[in-house]
């Protein structure tokens, strides 16, 4: 039981990354992504149906919508992957997040993150992870 219990000393590490991650700002961009393929879908639709009515407008949101996916930034929620990992993916993020500020307390996580700075590196990390992850790696 109590090796069952120290295996498991990384999740409040744990669950603070995903707290910070789910109010960060830099995760907002799921929604615009999802907006600008929206946009696009819609002019489509808007263009396609003026030029050739009903069927110009199918046709013009589909093509719309693929230009929409190839012009947008991928936005596959990262904190899905994230959340998704097994406990030994789960456990090799927070040791490179400790490992990246420095110390394993999480009073160290919340003070590196108050510079933009050590946020900027601490989103570069965690996307980097979670595309290995997502790919696989």
């Amino acid at each position: 039981m109590a090796g069952g219990l120290a295996g498991m000393m990384f999740l409040p590490y744990y669950k603070h990354i995903m707290t910070v991650l789910e109010t960060n700002k830099e995760l907002k961009r799921t929604v615009k992504g999802i907006s600008h393929q929206m946009a696009y879908a819609a002019g489509g639709a808007a263009i396609g149906g003026i030029v050739a009515g009903p069927p110009g407008a199918l046709v013009g949101s589909i093509v719309g919508s693929v230009a929409g996916y190839m012009t947008v930034d991928s936005y596959n929620s990262m904190v899905k992957v994230l959340r998704e990992m097994s406990d030994s993916d789960k456990k090799r993020l927070v040791k490179g997040v400790q490992e990246l500020v420095g110390s394993s307390s999480l009073e160290a996580l919340t003070a590196f993150l108050g510079q933009q700075v050590n946020r900027e590196l601490f989103m570069h990390f965690v996307k980097e992870f979670s595309s290995q992850v997502n790919a696989g790696g």
